[in-house]
């Protein structure tokens, strides 16, 4: 690339970008490969994902996936690139802030599962009926600064003429972990959160949803798969079989009701009673969040770079091509002769 383009909040994956990968990996006597994949948060917002491995599509494929909640884009990030991690579920920023420093092993995008942000704002009293612009004067409990979520809360505010900071307290001093606590306790007069902690707050009577932004922001390339371009040069068919199980997980979650996929994704959410759990997915199938295929198209990209360079993430467009490898998808989404 020869290129040094301004990164978001990342400085801290300079030093990892040329360290040397573990391995971690294996494939057993069986022929079962073990792939390590961390995801940014354990949510019912990845539903295909755990559909995947609770039917046992990924066992189809010969895989065992060994999953693991990152419980943040940038440690997830970190995983990948100290090789504690194959793959990683995360933002598709994170690629791009990263190639842009030029990796003599860069990060490679190759399928992604959501295709809008699955956030919801949660605010202390109904707003009945919710104006964006009664926003004004509060306090907005916010995500990671840099991450898209984040990006996307802001992009949303400012479609609706509100600027964060000017109109209204933007409050970026809580971690992803601790959201849901700190606005429990009295921190902020809304939160943008997902799921499942949005319906606990409203559980716990502590708050009300009231909007969701994924609608707002439209698509974009959202919560992706991505490794390192020397794993997927050394197991391509590896990666190839596990899309090929997060497309089959897709396609459930879109032609099953909400019922049926609470009922098959419940294993992976003990804590969360069955009927909250309906009211969950029900909520995310209405905001049509879920990608309905693994392909990273390149208009959701662009979308993607628009809302980077909005946020002053960007000084230039990043190139599709230098993020990611959509010939995966492709090829896992080609029925077999």
């Amino acid at each position: 690339m020869g290129r040094w383009r301004r990164l978001g909040p990342l400085p801290f994956l300079i030093g990892l970008l040329w360290v040397a990968v573990s391995c971690g990996s294996s494939t057993t006597d069986t022929g079962t490969f073990t792939l390590r994949l961390q995801e940014v948060t354990h949510s019912p917002f990845y539903a295909p994902q755990y559909v995947a491995l609770t039917q046992g599509y990924f066992e189809d494929e010969g895989l065992k996936v060994e999953l693991l909640d990152g419980k943040g884009g940038d440690k997830v990030t970190t995983a990948l690139l100290s090789g504690e991690a194959d793959v990683i579920l995360v933002g598709a920023e994170m690629t791009i802030y990263v190639n842009g420093q030029d990796p003599a092993d860069p990060m490679v995008i190759f399928a992604r599962l959501t295709k809008r942000d699955g956030s919801f704002l949660v605010a202390r009293q109904p707003m009945d009926p919710f104006r964006w612009e009664d926003l004004r004067g509060l306090q907005y409990l916010a995500q990671r600064k840099g991450g898209m979520p984040d990006m996307i809360g802001q992009y949303v505010l400012k479609k609706h003429g509100l600027v964060a900071g000017k109109d209204l307290e933007y409050l970026h001093n809580v971690d992803y972990a601790n959201l849901g606590p700190a606005f429990i306790s009295g921190v902020g007069d809304v939160v943008q959160i997902f799921e499942p902690y949005a319906s606990t707050i409203e559980q716990e009577g502590k708050g009300y949803v009231v909007a969701a932004l994924g609608p707002e922001s439209g698509d974009v390339l959202y919560t992706s798969y991505h490794t390192r371009k020397s794993f997927l040069d050394a197991h391509r068919d590896v990666l190839v079989r596990f899309t090929r199980a997060i497309y089959r997980g897709q396609q459930y979650v879109l032609t099953h009701s909400p019922e049926e996929v609470a009922q098959a994704i419940a294993p992976q959410f003990e804590g969360v009673d069955m009927d909250t759990l309906i009211r969950i997915v029900t909520r995310l199938k209405g905001a049509d969040v879920f990608g309905h295929d693994p392909l990273p198209p390149q208009g959701e990209y662009q979308q993607t770079i628009v809302i980077l360079m909005d946020n002053g993430m960007l000084k230039e467009p990043f190139p599709y091509e230098e993020a990611v490898d959509p010939s995966i998808a492709r090829e896992a989404m080609t029925p077999s002769s």
